[in-house]
């Protein structure tokens, strides 16, 4: 598709003719261009769409209103297709009001089928499509106006190859009788980013009691509302290290508050009053309703067994040609020996579940039952261990 092809939309009748030609589409191609430095949440400068006919470009700085868009890309029935969809969803929700009912991922789509994770996406034009992607413009202002050919062509060349890449991946996932697969996983990548918002539970939280816990959730709270209102990164009104340090600390005045070395910050002194309401608050809460303690005491076999399990699992994920970021996390290995150790008292972790249940069930509950045994098979080949069962004499 040449230059000439590219639909650029900025004003409302192009909109209206952009909201009929995508209507008669159930799959589109979706990129967007956004600055996130200095900013509560990253600023949308650009959206890219592509069909089986035309490439879009919608301006969303000169043309801002793109709700029905969004309503209509978000709705039953249509499938948006892009590469690391965390953004996109993210915007996809907010502009809707609601998740988008179905996406397909492309990048993980290809960690789940042998090409890597994660890719960028010039790799994933090269390996999937042999197709060579220019780049260049991805320190682009894209606020500024007008735009130069050369960024418009940047930016519709990172929808071009979307549908493309959608058909031979899903050909190939059927071949491997692994569709169920890439859905789901795209299913749960929707999921995660639509509740990860309120993540509280920051870097030593884990250290905390359960009182400090509150303390620490609600304060995060305020800075969250406070970053929001000021249009700044959550950094700015009060580091992590800080917010930690006033959960354990727990001040009860403001003179409390400004006794921890450090709390200096402008943007935090507009809200002082604010953080100590929000201790208080914490203080107030009955034991019975404060969040639970993490932290792990664990025996020593945990730490013994996840790194045996680890290794077997990057195994089992060359074994069947996945990439192992996206089978297991270390904190995945652990929360299965956790819940091996004591099921009474933990649930069965997520990921024994779908899939990954498919490739982890069998080999790594037998390996802890002691009925699987693990040797060195053929030393050349990605995966040289061999599971086998366990014969007693």
């Amino acid at each position: 598709m040449s230059f000439d092809q590219i639909l650029y939309i900025d004003s409302a009748q192009k909109f209206e003719s952009l909201l009929q030609k995508l209507s008669s589409h159930t799959v589109i191609g979706l990129d967007t261009e956004f600055i996130s430095e200095g900013r509560y949440e990253p600023e949308l400068c650009l959206v890219q769409l592509s069909t089986t006919e035309d490439i879009f470009i919608v301006d969303p700085i000169v043309w801002p209103d793109l709700r029905r868009m969004w309503e209509l890309l978000a709705s039953p029935g249509r499938e948006i297709v892009t590469v690391a969809a965390r953004q996109e969803i993210k915007f996809c929700a907010k502009g809707a009001g609601h998740a988008p009912a179905s996406v397909l991922d492309v990048q993980v789509a290809a960690g789940l089928l042998g090409y890597g994770y994660p890719l960028s996406h010039t790799n994933l034009c090269l390996r999937i499509l042999n197709a060579k992607v220019n780049g260049g413009e991805s320190f682009s202002d894209w606020r500024k106006r007008p735009l130069r050919p050369v960024q418009l062509e940047y930016a519709a060349d990172d929808v071009r190859y979307l549908l493309p890449m959608r058909e031979k991946i899903l050909a190939r996932a059927q071949k491997v009788n692994r569709t169920n697969w890439v859905r789901g996983e795209c299913d749960r990548l929707v999921k995660t980013v639509i509740c990860e918002d309120e993540r509280w539970r920051i870097s030593g939280s884990a250290r905390l009691s359960r009182r400090q816990l509150a303390v620490l959730r609600e304060v995060w709270r305020w800075r969250d509302r406070q970053a929001c209102s000021l249009n700044v990164p959550v950094a700015r009104v009060l580091g992590d290290s800080m917010l930690i340090e006033v959960a354990r600390r727990s001040p009860a005045t403001v003179e409390d508050l400004f006794s921890i070395r450090g709390l200096d910050s402008r943007l935090l002194r507009k809200g002082e009053q604010d953080v100590v309401d929000a201790v208080a608050k914490a203080r107030s809460i009955p034991d019975a309703d404060l969040p639970s303690n993490e932290r792990r005491d664990d025996p020593p076999q945990v730490a013994v067994l996840t790194k045996l399990l680890s290794v077997a699992v990057s195994n089992l994920a060359a074994e069947t040609d996945v990439d192992a970021a996206l089978l297991a996390t270390t904190s995945d290995i652990q929360a299965i020996v956790r819940w091996f150790l004591d099921k009474s008292a933990t649930p069965c972790p997520e990921v024994m579940e779908g899939w990954r249940g498919e490739i982890l069930q069998e080999s790594l509950i037998g390996f802890l039952e002691g009925k699987k045994v693990v040797r060195v098979g053929d030393v050349r080949r990605p995966n040289p261990l061999v599971f086998e069962s366990y014969a007693k004499e």
